[in-house]
């Protein structure tokens, strides 16, 4: 699904246009009741603060999209939803491991190379590369498997480029045995799909599929959505993948012309950046406050927008706020994430690390000088 299919940002009927601006009205109205705060305090609560981070780079209106469209545009269901969501992401401690990244997993883990982004498909979604057979049930604790698992969610939405807003998964069963079936963790997975991360799932193709796993096979389908169901394919062959991938974007072993998992370190000079944005306090207070600003902007003009008709003043402001927030989000980015494998292999480019250090480091020149 791309931004151009129905019933997504650029291609919206005027009942669904409708029901955006409703959801929009009854998210602030409940946030800022159940908070007690106005929406110039609006980030002073859990939910708002959780809300905003939560959109990243992305265009809020493509979020709550998301969240319409997995409860068929029942407001009250994907209210209730996007509610949970947010909790979830407090109570996970999400803000944490974003900021943090790969150095909150455990490293044994990363090495396993269980799950790698290697591509795109022929529609240009981002693929997700998981082997089954390198997934052994209890060799890593389950809060660890699932921070492996949230973190490699966050890092897939910085590989979308619109109009995509979709991932492809393969699931290799090459060598597939019960010591790799984990339910637990399946049931997690449905879950972060179906709920927490909605409409985030391109396809999922199966490869390689033994027969011992078509009855495991059939207690998991029983827990997904008919929709994410009928996004699943189980392919009888390794050729049948090119209908979906072009052989350069897949990993050698899918025969492929991808380079299979190799993990990059940070290096040395990635750690001294690391440490460097992060006691950058004057910098972090900066451009955290510059994206308070923006939120609440963004949050007033949505607001206006959302009680309106169709005014096309008030659309021009709201595409300017949205750019703004946008820009405002990219700038924060540096004090509130880090580095990935992908963005040193390249699969991810986000110079504003570079550009953010690099500033840091001419000012504290000046400050040697000038001392």
């Amino acid at each position: 699904m791309s931004a151009n299919d129905p019933g997504h940002i650029n291609n919206l009927n005027e009942d669904q246009e409708k029901n955006l601006k409703y959801f929009w009205i009854s998210l602030i109205e409940k946030i800022t009741n159940e908070s007690n705060v106005t929406l110039e305090k609006f980030l002073d609560s859990k939910q708002g603060k959780e809300l905003f981070y939560s959109f990243s780079l992305d265009n809020p209106d493509v979020v709550l999209l998301r969240f319409l469209r997995a409860r068929k545009w029942n407001i009250d269901l994907a209210l209730e939803q996007l509610i949970e969501t947010l909790e979830w992401r407090t109570k996970s401690n999400l803000e944490q491991l974003i900021a943090n990244g790969e150095s909150q997993l455990h490293y044994g883990e990363i090495l396993t190379g269980k799950a790698f982004y290697v591509g795109y498909d022929k529609v240009g979604r981002p693929i997700n590369y998981v082997s089954t057979k390198d997934h052994i049930k209890g060799q890593f604790p389950p809060e660890a498997t699932e921070k492996y698992t949230i973190l490699a969610m966050e890092v897939g939405r910085k590989l979308l480029h619109s109009p995509v807003e979709s991932v492809t998964i393969i699931l290799d069963m090459s060598g597939f045995s019960m010591r790799n079936m984990d339910y637990q963790h399946a049931q997690f997975l449905v879950n972060l799909l179906q709920n927490y991360y909605p409409e985030s799932l391109g396809i999922a193709l199966i490869v390689n599929a033994p027969k011992l796993f078509y009855g495991c096979w059939h207690i998991i389908k029983s827990w997904l959505d008919p929709v994410v169901r009928n996004k699943i394919h189980f392919l009888n062959n390794l050729d049948d993948l090119t209908e979906y991938i072009d052989l350069s974007n897949l990993p050698k072993r899918l025969n492929g012309n991808q380079q299979d998992f190799n993990y990059i370190p940070p290096t040395e000079q990635e750690k001294r950046m690391f440490s460097a944005l992060r006691n950058d306090f004057h910098g972090i207070k900066k451009a955290k406050e510059n994206y308070q600003r923006a939120s609440i902007n963004y949050l007033h003009i949505t607001y206006e927008w959302a009680q309106s008709k169709k005014d096309q003043n008030i659309l021009e402001q709201r595409k300017q706020a949205t750019e703004q927030l946008r820009d405002a989000y990219e700038q924060f980015m540096p004090y509130i994430s880090s580095k990935t494998h992908c963005h040193r292999n390249g699969f991810i480019s986000e110079p504003i690390f570079d550009i953010t250090y690099q500033k840091i480091q001419q000012e504290n020149q000046r400050k040697v000088v000038h001392f």
